[in-house]
């Protein structure tokens, strides 16, 4: 919090300022100059702007202003996303360059060669998470760490529930899941978001998911 404090110490008064901030940003983004202030560097259109949020307000907002909108599902393990996109979807006013809604939602998701292993690297998403609903904050801890310190049972009831909704495990398996969870939203895309300790396990997991949402329609990639 102290950082944050520091980086907008008008945080208080966030969201009564948020819908203006939105608009100026959408203002200096489209045109050569705002306010007189001029983007750099311009390219051939503007770059398009979306709202990211995980509660109802941010969905309200998008629909209000005609703007493609995410919901940041790994925020809450998917808690409210049914609610925020249906309010999306019935109170969205069409604009010029987004005549219809434009919705996607941005899961955390991790694959690896087996189920095992992926389970594995999990680990340093599953500490952390317990860590901070204790209010411990921290960076990621390493799966060698947390798998020699254990879980406590009073930590056991979260850990189990995460790993009930995690998407986690070989390519197949999680983009098989990611699917599922996109037709039942009625959505055309997905953001994968993925935390892990070990770089090159974080690289493979998205080498991985490329390859397996990539043979549904083409033939196999090679992601460097």
């Amino acid at each position: 919090m102290r950082t944050a404090r520091a980086l907008n110490p008008n945080a208080a008064h966030a969201a009564d300022d948020f819908p203006r901030q939105v608009s100026d940003l959408i203002a200096w983004t489209s045109r050569p100059e705002h306010q007189g202030i001029a983007a750099r560097p311009l390219g051939p259109h503007a770059p398009p702007v979306w709202i990211l949020g995980s509660s109802d307000y941010g969905a309200q907002l998008a629909a209000w202003l005609g703007l493609p909108y995410a919901f940041a599902y790994f925020f809450m393990d998917g808690q409210g996303v049914e609610q925020a996109l249906d309010l999306y979807r019935r109170l969205y006013r069409p604009s010029e360059r987004h005549p219809t809604p434009q919705a996607t939602i941005c899961v955390w998701a991790l694959a690896a060669d087996d189920e095992a292993t992926a389970a594995y690297h999990a680990l340093s998403r599953e500490r952390w998470r317990v860590d901070r609903q204790r209010g411990v904050y921290g960076p990621l801890r390493s799966p060698e760490e947390v798998q020699a310190r254990g879980f406590d049972d009073a930590d056991r009831p979260m850990v189990d529930a995460m790993r009930r909704r995690s998407f986690v495990g070989t390519a197949a398996s999680v983009a098989e899941r990611l699917r599922a969870l996109a037709a039942s939203l009625d959505l055309d895309e997905l953001v994968i978001n993925t935390w892990a300790h070990d770089a090159q396990a974080r690289r493979h997991s998205y080498r991985l998911l490329a390859q397996a949402f990539a043979l549904d329609t083409l033939p196999p990639l090679e992601v460097a």
